[in-house]
């Protein structure tokens, strides 16, 4: 591999060692972003950028999304499921407003309230990072170490985007329902959530890798979260370790079959956050809330291309 492809990678693995090492320094689990191994990969390892977004709209989306997280954790008292589907709303007029199909912003909303973070630290790191990605992504681009992205606002079809978001609403709300009720959140993950948004859009070429994007999302879930749990939870070591293996083995799977699905970098940090008593179910709800959404994506894709 040559120096030039090389440096991408290495400074993706910089970016998450030195988060989850601030965390562990400041003992603050709410500074690890698992979204920004997602921004990594879409930014700084795809042949180009995956979402059609500026760079400030990109940090600005993240800050602005994980604020109303907190903020709807802090001030709004109504179940998670009218949270959760309050917080889905907001997230696709974001985009419709802003012009862009940076996905992301779902799980900057939708994580603080799944895990009650209620803290000013999460939307600062979320920010911060979001920022340094940007950084680099700008010096890469000015190297001609990654392709340059000249970004064009888009132009939405208002009466497609509202019956697309009514269907995906349902298949988020039922999902969600569902999660809640048998008090397993992490069906409806929030990269999953952002994984079926993408799925279920314009993107025939995702579409045809699914089997492929689902092997690597669910291989990457069980390894991420046995790590943690056998190293961090039984040998007591710092969750540092955990999640440098599962960033380098990601890192290796990305570069070998050259598969840039930015959800998987965040379901590779995700089990760094998590209860340790979710980590061994962690795969099994993964897989099968992903292999639900991946269902309905299709489902949605195929009445589009019917009508």
């Amino acid at each position: 591999m040559k120096n030039r492809q090389l440096l991408p990678y290495f400074l993706t693995f910089t970016i998450v060692l030195i988060m989850v090492g601030t965390s562990q320094l400041l003992n603050n689990p709410e500074i690890i972003f698992p979204e920004i191994t997602a921004l990594a990969i879409g930014s700084l390892l795809a042949p180009k950028q995956v979402w059609k977004t500026s760079s400030l709209k990109l940090v600005l989306l993240i800050m602005i999304y994980a604020v109303i997280g907190v903020l709807m954790v802090k001030y709004l008292h109504v179940s998670l499921f009218i949270k959760v589907v309050i917080g889905f709303t907001l997230c696709q007029m974001g985009l419709i407003l802003s012009k862009t199909t940076f996905a992301p912003l779902i799980s900057a909303c939708i994580l603080p309230l799944l895990l009650n973070t209620d803290t000013w630290i999460y939307p600062l790191s979320a920010t911060i990072m979001s920022f340094i990605i940007i950084v680099i992504q700008k010096q890469l681009q000015k190297k001609h170490y990654i392709h340059d992205y000249h970004y064009q606002p888009v132009t939405f079809d208002y009466r497609h985007e509202l019956i697309l978001f009514c269907k995906r609403l349902f298949v988020v709300g039922a999902l969600g329902m569902l999660a809640l009720r048998l008090d397993i959140r992490l069906l409806i993950a929030p990269p999953l959530i952002v994984a079926f948004y993408e799925l279920s859009g314009n993107h025939q070429k995702l579409r045809s890798q699914a089997p492929r994007l689902y092997f690597l999302t669910i291989s990457m879930a069980f390894i991420s979260a046995y790590l943690r749990y056998f190293l961090n939870i039984q040998c007591h070591f710092s969750v540092i370790i955990p999640a440098v293996i599962a960033t380098a083995l990601l890192l290796f799977f990305i570069y070998y079959f050259q598969i840039f699905f930015p959800p998987v970098g965040a379901i590779t940090i995700l089990p760094m956050i998590i209860q340790p008593h979710l980590l061994l179910v962690y795969p099994i709800l993964i897989a099968a809330g992903f292999a639900l959404l991946i269902v309905f994506a299709f489902l949605i894709s195929y009445q589009k291309s019917s009508n």
